[in-house]
């Protein structure tokens, strides 16, 4: 696939997943994560915790994966970056395999989740080009490249 459709596609996902963090953080802790605040007295410290982490840090990330998806050429670094971050938290989650045990199928579909979102980010960042390569021709690509640009000489002086 593209890269740059690849970085829109996976932006627009953590976008949507960092709206529904900061718009709905109970859905967000009792569906998708499945948390329960214990104590009700708990519930503001529980609810803004999710909107921090769900919602702004992924409304944030997804932001920066689709303005980088406009050049991804020149946003290598930015895109790795993003996957690794993706790729960093599915190592984690299989570390908490060993460490804990299954987790269901719920933490399986995490893992591949995970590792889809960080293993597309991380191909589009490797497999970007340059417009100028992106669309040159098979005969130009042949061609010399001209000499550089020299001065004409100054009249009256001999080149030599």
């Amino acid at each position: 696939m593209n890269p740059r459709v690849t970085a829109v596609v996976v932006g627009l996902v953590i976008v949507i997943l960092g709206a529904a963090g900061l718009f709905y953080p109970e859905r967000v802790m009792m569906g998708l994560l499945g948390f329960a605040v214990p104590n009700p007295s708990l519930a503001a410290g529980a609810h803004g915790e999710v909107r921090a982490i769900y919602g702004g840090l992924f409304l944030v990330m997804g932001a920066y994966t689709v303005l980088a998806a406009m050049d991804p050429a020149a946003n290598r670094g930015r895109l790795l970056f993003v996957g690794l971050l993706w790729l960093g938290a599915c190592a984690a989650r299989l570390f908490g395999v060993y460490a804990d045990g299954n987790p269901g199928v719920p933490g399986w579909l995490s893992v591949v989740f995970e590792l889809a979102m960080g293993g597309a980010l991380v191909a589009a960042a490797q497999t970007a080009t340059t417009p100028a390569t992106q669309f040159q021709s098979p005969a130009a690509a042949s061609q010399p490249a001209e000499p550089p640009y020299q001065d004409p000489p100054l009249p009256g002086v001999r080149p030599g």
